[in-house]
């Protein structure tokens, strides 16, 4: 199985200071959001979560399978972080590391926000992951794979409409800023993980959310405090146009 190698225009460690690394983001964005308006009642924000080098790494055993999205990947991986394996359909198998604390976000998460996967893979290589990450199929309340993306110029876009229409309470976390172009507003860059066993990104990542959960729109915030939309801008008159 092949799929197409795809160059990114903005390579994830280029943009890193404005990445979700440390505490500092949440801090700041806490005394933002304090006398903001509650939200009282309506349905919960949508958090809408990337799988590859966002939540996981995988690592093909046969190394000429290609049926995920393809990024920058350092050679030397080691084998420190949780790990687990899948099978594909064909027989395929990979071996996957979990981002540390990746069990215990999920969890916590899905108690405030309606959880959603999206991610530029192919179902047959991500489903099987998100099997094991859900067991029980109580985390996510949707997933979405590579035919729900958009293909421009060769890139695979994330057009968050496919999740809600209204996009005022939903959040994309990603590693890839090409993810962004459609909606950088709504979005929150974090670090690509690979195999790092003291990456403590989702631990910062919990405390920007959770106070996000009862803001009645989350773009001015998060474009306040990430400004992606700037950042983004050449990107998408590339891109998009």
């Amino acid at each position: 199985m092949s799929a197409t190698v795809v160059q990114y225009p903005v390579e994830p460690r280029v943009a890193h200071k404005h990445l979700v690394d440390d505490v500092s983001a949440a801090k700041k964005l806490q005394a933002q959001v304090r006398a903001a308006t509650p939200v009282p009642t309506g349905e919960r924000v949508a958090l809408v979560l990337d799988m590859d080098e966002c939540l996981v790494h995988s690592k093909f055993y046969n190394e000429m399978v290609e049926c995920r999205q393809d990024e920058y990947r350092p050679a030397d991986l080691q084998e420190y972080a949780d790990t687990f394996e899948i099978e594909m359909d064909d027989g395929e198998r990979a071996l996957v590391y979990k981002r540390p604390g990746l069990d215990h976000f999920l969890e916590e998460a899905s108690k405030h926000f309606d959880l959603y996967v999206f991610t530029a893979g192919l179902e047959a290589y991500g489903k099987p992951i998100l099997d094991v990450l859900d067991p029980k199929g109580t985390i996510f309340a949707g997933r979405f794979f590579r035919e729900s993306c958009q293909m421009r110029k060769g890139m695979f876009l994330k057009d968050l409409r496919v999740v809600r229409n209204d996009l005022s309470r939903v959040i994309l976390v990603d590693n890839n800023p090409v993810s962004f172009l459609m909606q950088p507003s709504n979005g929150i860059p974090v670090p690509s993980f690979y195999d790092d066993a003291a990456d403590r990104t989702l631990e910062s990542l919990t405390k920007v959310l959770l106070s996000l959960r009862e803001v009645d729109d989350v773009r001015p915030r998060l474009h306040q405090l990430f400004r992606l939309a700037d950042l983004l801008s050449e990107h998408q008159r590339i891109i998009l146009s």
